[in-house]
């Protein structure tokens, strides 16, 4: 067993007695000043609750966030977005926050650019081995079709939907977005999900993206409703962080992953250091990824506020550092 973290964690600050290293510590210093590509989760970590920028966790007006992204970027600290979410979205956030690069749809849509110098590539797993229509060769997809209508085509979506009335449903108003994952919104046993996909001719998986707090639902008897994304197998977050480092030639301790989901946590695999904002510690399934993390693998940091306040300290600290 690697790091030792505290399950039980629901309140107050994270702290060295959980494995975790706070991103304030002088035992942190030394590895933010090496960081030079950061790859940040969007929901409940680089945004505030609702998915706002300029609003702290409590929901006040504030610029914090902002002013923080402008000071790495003059820093020369190159911040990527990996996220769930679409690439309309994703050319949107690019423009806006005056960055380059974005791993969306939970690594599976890569975007380099935004406008018309826009350029977008797949990255779509275990699908590279596929027929994925006759007369192709594996993992060529049919022409002026994406892999999210292929997805749509084979009536799993509806299988799905019927495996789990009332604990599943299509995450709106997003679906027609989309050009890989299908997004759900809801609460499933994901060993029966998976035992389910299993049968599919498209190799699948659903991936839990972490909690979230919809103000609109029809969902019945969830105790918390996650966001779950129907993803090619073997392409995920950390599949695409990694294509993404090798592609850019970084050295492990130039990189940094900071989430707070169990998919973020797994990105940490590949970066030389990972943060974990502090409401991820209410995660089970966040908790039970960092102690499977190996011995020989660097503690994680962490920061004591939760999402946008938390990114905000970190990059106060990682600045601080250089």
């Amino acid at each position: 067993m690697g790091t030792t973290v505290n399950n039980l964690w629901k309140g107050g600050a994270p702290a060295e007695s959980d494995g975790l290293i706070p991103v304030t510590a002088p035992a942190a210093r030394a590895r933010l000043a090496r960081i030079t590509h950061i790859y940040t989760d969007l929901d409940g970590t680089l945004l505030a609750p609702g998915g706002r920028l300029l609003t702290n966790h409590a929901g006040e007006s504030s610029t914090a966030l902002a002013e923080a992204l402008v000071a790495l970027k003059r820093a020369g600290v190159e911040v990527i977005l990996v996220t769930g979410r679409n690439g309309v979205q994703g050319q949107e956030f690019l423009r806006m926050l005056n960055l380059n690069t974005f791993i969306g749809e939970l690594g599976c849509l890569v975007l380099e650019g935004f406008g018309a110098t826009a350029r977008t590539t797949y990255e779509l797993g275990d699908w590279a081995d596929v027929v994925l229509a006759p007369g192709l060769a594996p993992g060529e997809l049919p022409a002026e079709v994406t892999p999210y209508q292929l997805i749509e085509e084979s009536g799993v979506v509806g299988r799905l939907l019927a495996a789990f009335p009332g604990r599943l449903e299509p995450h709106r108003p997003y679906p027609g977005r989309r050009m890989v994952t299908h997004a759900f919104r809801g609460f499933v046993d994901a060993e029966r999900a998976q035992e389910l996909l299993a049968n599919e001719r498209l190799p699948l998986r659903l991936s839990d993206n972490g909690q979230i707090h919809p103000q609109a639902h029809t969902l019945v008897d969830c105790p918390e409703i996650h966001i779950y994304h129907l993803v090619p197998r073997g392409a995920s977050k950390a599949r695409a962080v990694a294509a993404d480092i090798a592609r850019r030639g970084l050295a492990p301790e130039q990189t940094l992953a900071i989430g707070d989901a169990a998919a973020d946590m797994e990105m940490g695999e590949h970066t030389g250091s990972l943060v974990v904002v502090a409401n991820a510690l209410r995660s089970d399934a966040v908790c039970a990824v960092l102690s499977a993390r190996p011995a020989c693998a660097a503690a994680p940091l962490c920061t004591e506020a939760p999402t946008a306040d938390g990114w905000v300290e970190f990059a106060h600290a990682l600045l601080a550092a250089r």
